[in-house]
């Protein structure tokens, strides 16, 4: 009997960081599903990918909230049945760098992350103690927002009052904006806001929430999956098999199935069909909408809010294979942040064709934080540099296909990635030479192979409008259709697992009584 004749409890559509946690909750609590992945691995943006002996994990970069007693290590622990590991990656996780040599170390726990920016701003002591104060009251309202999302009409409608004030006043403004009335000094505004990065964001646009919800995702400490990321995968989609469930890759969706105005289960792109009564799509809310529902159903209230969203951040990449001993040249588990300007709100790389200076850069070494990575004889290693920057300037090409790329577009990736070895040079010029080999990815490489939209690796845009709005919760008004992974909560792989699971939650509720 194949996937399409078994009769399954729900389908899910995509096998990212959310739609393996939903998968995994409701094969925890006794479901068999079924999940279907258009490319040929399963794990979204945390699997790797391998070049000349080299491996590079594609979009797990470092974790928070994952020690032992941890929220998401709590999770994570029923999810995987206890299989996955965690390394810490030491004292400080952050290095921002800014001009004129001026560095900051992000270090844990919050007490001595208080004390570093006291010391290094010994005149902001009052104003660092109000964005503490403030980012916690942030974490606090985003708890109640998210439960409010998650939880069915009555009990919704009064958690929404009932906290509505202070959803508000902290996810109802911009991180810009609350950061201006908090922070009088602008380069410990600056030092504050740089790792906006971790879910792309823009000080003038972005919810303080979101920023308060991700500084403090990270204020205890982070780590790193011990194997690699592909390990999330790895040990989930066994959780789902031993339930008598199936992941199957090469499984593109075409089209939910619609019956009498409910979701029957979806249409293959192979002319294939799986019938079920419940739909988990994993895709991103907008290409649920727009790619998935039916023209017919695109106009309704609902429909029409999601696709009003913009996209979040786009980004470029530059991944690095090493050889020779780069911690004593220059590389350490900490997660690097170049800023070129005090300027934050100048962190995009808008214009790559005509800004030879690229205004902000990120850069990891990844087989430093993973203790199962073996650097053999040759003491190989690997590095990833990522720059944000705006979809427009790849727009020519967007109708072009992975691998039948023009000529035009390939001349302008090789000149990007000159740009890229150039300003890695000059931050770690001792690690050049040792460089053997590299390569490129695109925002066009992050739509073929996840399909999100305009490759957007944080979903949705993280305005104020978009975190208050009720559209985006995992159960949504097509009965039988849900939505998972970072649309539903946050940006991030600990964002989508958590969405993943508020979707499980949705159809079982039963799954909630393994989040406390």
């Amino acid at each position: 009997m194949n996937a399409s004749e078994r009769t399954w409890d729900a389908v899910i559509i995509g096998s990212g960081m959310g739609g393996l946690a939903c998968a995994a909750a409701l094969s925890r609590t006794g479901h068999r599903v079924l999940v279907l992945e258009q490319h040929g691995v399963a794990g979204g943006q945390t699997q790797v990918f391998e070049r000349n002996g080299f491996t590079w994990d594609v979009g797990v970069h470092y974790l928070g909230e994952v020690a032992p007693g941890g929220p998401a290590r709590h999770i994570l622990d029923w999810l995987s049945e206890g299989t996955i590991e965690f390394s810490s990656m030491g004292a400080v996780y952050d290095t921002v760098h800014f001009p004129g040599g001026v560095e900051f170390r992000f270090s844990r726990p919050e007490a001595a992350l208080r004390l570093d920016l006291v010391e290094a701003f010994p005149n902001c002591t009052p104003q660092i103690d109000a964005f503490f104060e403030a980012m916690h009251a942030a974490v606090q309202a985003g708890r109640a927002l998210y439960l409010r999302r998650a939880m069915p009409g009555l009990l919704k409608r009064f958690l929404g009052r009932w906290h509505e004030a202070e959803i508000d006043r902290w996810w109802g403004r911009s991180a810009g904006a609350v950061l201006g009335g908090l922070v009088s000094d602008p380069r410990l505004r600056a030092v504050l806001l740089t790792r906006m990065g971790t879910y792309g964001g823009d000080p003038s646009t972005s919810s303080f929430g979101m920023h308060a919800m991700l500084f403090n995702h990270y204020v205890n400490g982070a780590f790193y999956p011990v194997g690699g990321s592909q390990v999330f995968a790895e040990k989930l989609v066994p959780v789902v098999e031993r339930a008598g469930g199936e992941v199957r890759v090469r499984a593109h969706v075409r089209e939910l199935l619609i019956e009498d105005g409910r979701v029957a289960g979806v249409l293959l792109e192979d002319g294939g069909m799986v019938r079920c009564p419940k739909v988990v799509s994993d895709t991103g809310a907008h290409n649920t909408v727009a790619r998935l529902l039916p023209p017919t159903m695109r106009d309704s209230a609902w429909a029409r809010e999601i696709l009003s969203f913009e996209p979040a951040t786009c980004h470029v990449a530059l991944y690095l294979g090493l050889q020779g001993d780069i911690r004593t040249n220059g590389a350490d588990t900490s997660n690097h942040w170049f800023q070129e300007s005090w300027d934050i709100d100048s962190g995009v790389w808008h214009d790559p064709a005509a800004q030879s200076l690229i205004p902000s850069v990120f850069v990891s070494f990844a087989t430093l934080k993973n203790p199962g990575h073996d650097p053999g004889p040759d003491q190989r290693h690997t590095a990833e540099v990522l720059v944000f920057t705006d979809w427009t300037a790849f727009r020519p090409w967007q109708d072009s296909t992975l691998g039948e790329r023009p000529e035009g577009y390939r001349a302008f990736k090789e000149a990007i990635g000159r740009q890229l070895l150039a300003q890695f040079t000059r931050h770690f010029p001792a690690l050049a030479p040792m460089i053997v080999c590299h390569e490129i990815s695109t925002p066009l490489t992050m739509v073929s192979y996840i399909g999100s939209e305009h490759g957007a690796v944080y979903g949705l845009e993280h305005s104020a409008r978009r975190f208050l709005s009720d559209s985006l919760r995992p159960r949504t008004p097509v009965p039988g259709l849900y939505l998972a992974g970072q649309d539903v909560f946050s940006a991030g792989v600990m964002g989508a697992m958590t969405g993943g699971v508020f979707a499980a939650a949705a159809i079982d509720p039963r799954v909630f009584s393994h989040l406390e």
